[in-house]
Order: structure tokens, then C-alpha cells, then sequence
């Protein structure tokens, strides 16, 4: 809706913007039409002036000085000198029709008018009145007559006609923008669809039917791809699971087997160490194999998760207390620091056990020469998701390394390989954080330990 609206208003304002621009062009073609018409060729009021200051009387004589000659003929005009007695005391192509003579009544009729449908201009004279007239038919004389307040309201007036066409504009604007939005809406509903990988259809008509059938044919596709991508990811973990229900039973015969030897007083010392060694190496292959099976289903999203309330500050303190009685190093202290204590999420004990137990384990594991681990319960500084923060003094890593621990071994999104154990520890930790809807926020740099930080939303 959001950007049917921003169309809209880039509409509407584009729309008054080119009616402001159409009428003002129109106001400037409008204006140089009519003084081009006024003022195109020679103007008569202009020729008549000319010929009056180009006659001129010696005793009973007129000449007509040439220029003046010229303009008549380029005008098609004639031309007649009125004395103030009436009479016609020079001529240039008059008709014959006219009369030679005028009273004063029409004189006063013609003067501004026509003279027996002749169009006709005066101009004084020193013996009387110049008279230019044009042929018939070929000016329109109209005269107009306005009282001054109209003349004086005029730019007002100017001015309303100028905002209602603006006001006209921006109706037809939104009238003509609303149409447009109603047809674009399904446009943008069905874009903002693919654009969460939802299912759409666009019903295909009018000027957008092809945009819509495009819409409905990216659908389509994304909806084919997906249903590839599901059925290939189960595949995956299945075969993943399957090959991790298929090492079991051997691996199982192999740790016992290894540890009846190691147990037994009848194999020599040096077989019961070799016995030692394979089972050891056993139970790591037997870790791996349930870490790649968990972290397998956690990505794929098949992993069922039985939530329950879960007190974080007691799993915190289980955990402590699993590392501290397990016979950890000296060279390792772990601290536990505990903000609150009523501290609910809705998870899954086992794997918040394993995601917390991960992050220690990886503090130890990284740091063989030893370390301090701080392991902090506390709230969101907006009081709604519980914080898990692990912290040690170790080596650390470089920052700029940290978006590949979270990635899976040998993934095209790692930018460098996993060096140091199978690499599954953290990336199983990241989508258990997911799987709950929290996060995992890891902050670190060379020669200044590493902070990993669990968030959970609090439950209700």
C-alpha cells in the first residue's frame, strides 16, 4: 500500500506540474498569436500616419512623397484628403462608388468604423482629414469597451482562471492516478508476495496484463523451485541421517569391543593402550556423526523442537558445574555471574544445553594453553529477550573472521576453511539460537578473547 501511495503522489504532482507547464505555454502561444496578428505585415494606423505626413500642399497641389506611395501599394490601400468643408481635395485609387464629398455626420460615422463596408483609418491633417482605407474583406476591425473596475480586477481575475486550471489539473490528476492505482495494486501485492517467496496469482487485464502474467509466471517458477529445493534438502538429511544410523551399529560394536579390551587383565599393557586410543578416536567419530546428523536437520528445518519453560539462570549453573566436576584443567576458570534469576524462555533443554555447552567447550578447545571463561545471565536492555554471554581471555580471532565460524564446514559462503576441529560447534549453535527464534552475536579480535552472546525471547 505504502508504495501505491508513492506512485500516486509522484503521479499526481508530475501530472500538475505538466498542466502548470502546458498552461503557461499556452498563456505565451496564445499572447505572440494575437500580436502577431496585430502587428503582422505593415500596421494600418501605421500606413495612415505615414501618408498623412508624406502629403504635403503647394497652393492648390498635393505631392505624396514616395515611401509614403510605397506603403499604399504594398497595403492595397487607398487613400483620400477631406477638407473641413467636406470636400475631396486629393485622391489616391479611391473606388468610384465613394463619394467626392462628406457631410459632418459622416465623417463621424465612418472615422472609426467602415466606410460602405471598406475598412477605413483617419489620420488629422494640416487641410483636413487623411482617410486610408483597405479593400473589402481583408481587416477586422472589433471594438471593445470595458469600465475601469473590470479593467482593474483584471489580474484577479487572471489569477482565479490561473488556480482553477490548476485546481481542474490536480482533480483530473487524482482522478485519472486513482485508476492507475487501482490497477496497479495487484501489481504490487502480487511483487511484494514473491518478494516473501509466498504464492501469488495476478488476474491478467487491462494495460498491465502482460506486467501481470510475468507476475504470475516468476510465481509459478519460484513455487516449482522451492518444491525442488525441499525435496532435495530432505534428501539430503535423509541420506545424512541414514548414513548416521548405518555408522552407528558398527561404531557401537567397535567401542565395545575397544573397551573390553582396554578393561581386560588378559591383553598386555601395550594392546589395552592401542584399545584406549581406538575408542577415544571412536567416541569423536561417534560425536561427529550425531553433530552432523543434529546440525543437518536444524538447517533443514526437520529437526523436531519440544518446547517447554526453561529457566536459563538453572541450565546456566548445570552446565558450570557439568565442566567444573569433570575433571577441568587448571590452567581453565569459569565464573558464573547471574543478574536474575526469573529468567523464562520457551526452548528445547536439550539443545539450549548443547548450544551453551558448545560455546565453553569452544573457549577451552581454542585456548589449550588456558583461559578465564565468564559466563553471564542477564536481560536485554529492553527487558524482553534473556542473554546467555560467554567471555573469555583468550587468544580471540580476527574480526573480520567471524561471519565464517557460523557458516558450515567447506560451504561456499565460508571465505576460508575450517582449520581447527570438524567446525560443526558453532554453526550447530547458530541454528539452535534460530530454531528458537534468538540469535548468536560473536565479538572478537586477535589478542582479545571472544565474546558469544545467545539471545532468547522472553517467554509470556
Amino acid at each position: 500500500m505504502d508504495g501505491a501511495a508513492r506512485i500516486l503522489r509522484r503521479y499526481t504532482g508530475a501530472s500538475i506540474l505538466i498542466a502548470f507547464f502546458l498552461l503557461i505555454v499556452n498563456y505565451i502561444i496564445l499572447g505572440t498569436f494575437v500580436f502577431k496578428g496585430m502587428n503582422e505585415g505593415s500596421s494600418p494606423v501605421h500606413v495612415t500616419q505615414t501618408v498623412a505626413e508624406g502629403l504635403h500642399t503647394n497652393g492648390t497641389s498635393y505631392t505624396l512623397e514616395p515611401n509614403a506611395q510605397d506603403w499604399l501599394h504594398k497595403s492595397q490601400a487607398w487613400a483620400m484628403l477631406i477638407t473641413n468643408d467636406g470636400k475631396v481635395v486629393w485622391e489616391h485609387a479611391i473606388p468610384d462608388q465613394l463619394p467626392r464629398a462628406y457631410s459632418l455626420a459622416e465623417v463621424a460615422q465612418f472615422s472609426r468604423n467602415y466606410l460602405q463596408d471598406y475598412p477605413v483609418f483617419v489620420w488629422e491633417h494640416e487641410m483636413g482629414l487623411v482617410v486610408l482605407g483597405y479593400p473589402k474583406d481583408s481587416l477586422a476591425k472589433y471594438q471593445f469597451h470595458f469600465p475601469i473596475s473590470w479593467i482593474s480586477d483584471l489580474p484577479y481575475r487572471l489569477l482565479a482562471l490561473l488556480c482553477g486550471n490548476i485546481l481542474l489539473a490536480a482533480l483530473l490528476s487524482l482522478f485519472i492516478g486513482s485508476r492507475l492505482i487501482r490497477a496497479i495494486r495487484p501489481l504490487i501485492s502480487g511483487i511484494h508476495a514473491l518478494s516473501e517467496d509466498q504464492h501469488t496469482h495476478v488476474v491478467a487485464k487491462g494495460m498491465f496484463s502482460g506486467i501481470a502474467t510475468s507476475i504470475n509466471h516468476a510465481s509459478s517458477l519460484l513455487q516449482e523451485k522451492n518444491a525442488l529445493l525441499k525435496a532435495r534438502d530432505e534428501a539430503r538429511s535423509n541420506w545424512i541421517a541414514g548414513i548416521s544410523h548405518d555408522i552407528r551399529t558398527p561404531l557401537s560394536m567397535v567401542l565395545g569391543y575397544a573397551s573390553e579390551l582396554e578393561e581386560s587383565d588378559a591383553v598386555p599393557y601395550e594392546q589395552q593402550q592401542k584399545a584406549s586410543i581406538i575408542r577415544k578416536q571412536g567416541e569423536k567419530l561417534r560425536s561427529l556423526v550425531s553433530d552432523l546428523n543434529l546440525v543437518s536437520m536444524l538447517e533443514y528445518e526437520m529437526q523436531p523442537i519440544h518446547t517447554k519453560p526453561i529457566r536459563l539462570s538453572a541450565l546456566a549453573r548445570q552446565i558450570v558445574s557439568d565442566f567444573l566436576n569433570n575433571d577441568l584443567a587448571e590452567t581453565f576458570t569459569i565464573e558464573l555471574d547471574v543478574t536474575t534469576e526469573q529468567c523464562f524462555v520457551m526452548g528445547d533443554e536439550k539443545l539450549l544445553v548443547r548450544a551453551i555447552t558448545n560455546l565453553v567447550q569452544n573457549s577451552i578447545v581454542h585456548n589449550p594453553s588456558g583461559c578465564h571463561i565468564h559466563v553471564q545471565m542477564t536481560l536485554s536492555a529492553n527487558q524482553r529477550n534473556a542473554l546467555l554471554i560467554i567471555t573469555d581471555n583468550g587468544k580471540g580471532i580476527e574480526a573480520c573472521m567471524l561471519p565464517d565460524l557460523v557458516e558450515l564446514p567447506y560451504s561456499s559462503k565460508r571465505k576460508s576453511p575450517s582449520y581447527n576441529g570438524h567446525g560443526l560447534g558453532l554453526p550447530m549453535v547458530a541454528r539452535i539460537a534460530t530454531a528458537h527464534h534468538g540469535r548468536l552475536l560473536l565479538t572478537s579480535d586477535t589478542g582479545k578473547g571472544m565474546t558469544a552472546e545467545l539471545s532468547f525471547p522472553l517467554s509470556s
